[in-house]
């Protein structure tokens, strides 16, 4: 899902596909409207959906208003747009770089961060907060997840040592290339556009009870939740599919 601004400046709309952009933009508002132009054939989004009412028990808080409805592509299949009223970023958590100052802010981010956990817990969903502006503080200074459109499933450390080898010698032919780390990666550990979303996102999330809420950094390594940060197999294949995770 991409986001892109409505005619009207409360809202803005999400559409399936990037290649709607253009239509977006130019035919208005509504999913009618641009399907009536002329356009390729959206994804289906029902995942999507799924998961934005699985996580809305437990976040649901956090979560702009947000309207989903069907359209008829033009091969009359219902396909699914989504209105979500627009927020007023007062900050960016992606770069919370310091303990946030307001009291408000600083209770809203720690129960948001402790909904995360439980909806981890139960669900085994996890948002995207890697992405910039995906979590933000709206001009009320509360946390908002302004990416709704973007749950993972989250991928446990025996997931994924059942998949990556532990000897060196088994390894050294993803490491060189000779085969494909598809082999080794575990489903859903990388989201449609290639990223290790939920272990970027676990960093994000431990990232903001270290800084944004001045939490010890050897409280943080001893606390489980964050355990799979450290797992030496996970960091292999983190460092196989992104050199920047090394």
């Amino acid at each position: 899902m991409e986001v892109f601004p409505l005619v009207d400046e409360r809202m803005v709309l999400r559409v399936p596909r990037r290649t709607e952009q253009q239509l977006i933009e130019e035919f208005g508002s509504s999913g009618r409207q641009a399907l009536v132009s002329g356009h390729q054939v959206s994804s289906y989004t029902e995942r999507e959906l799924n998961d934005l009412e699985a996580v809305d028990n437990y976040i649901g808080a956090f979560l702009p208003d947000t309207t989903p409805f069907a359209d008829l592509d033009l091969h009359d299949d219902f396909r699914y747009y989504t209105l979500q009223r627009r927020i007023r970023v007062s900050q960016d958590l992606r770069i919370c770089t310091k303990r946030i100052a307001s009291p408000t802010s600083r209770h809203s981010l720690e129960r948001f961060i402790r909904d995360v956990r439980d909806m981890v817990a139960h669900v085994g969903l996890l948002p995207d907060l890697a992405g910039r502006g995906n979590l933000v503080l709206d001009r009320y200074g509360m946390v908002k997840l302004i990416d709704i459109n973007n749950f993972r499933r989250f991928v446990g450390d025996e997931e994924v040592e059942a998949a990556v080898p532990e000897d060196e010698d088994e390894l050294e032919p993803y490491i060189l290339g000779y085969r494909s780390l598809d082999a080794i990666v575990p489903r859903d550990f990388l989201d449609d556009l290639g990223n290790p979303i939920c272990d970027l996102s676990l960093a994000a999330l431990q990232m903001l009870e270290l800084r944004g809420l001045g939490r010890s950094i050897k409280d943080l390594d001893r606390d489980i939740f964050y355990a799979p940060l450290a797992n030496p197999r996970r960091r292999t294949l983190l460092a196989l599919l992104r050199t920047d995770m090394v």
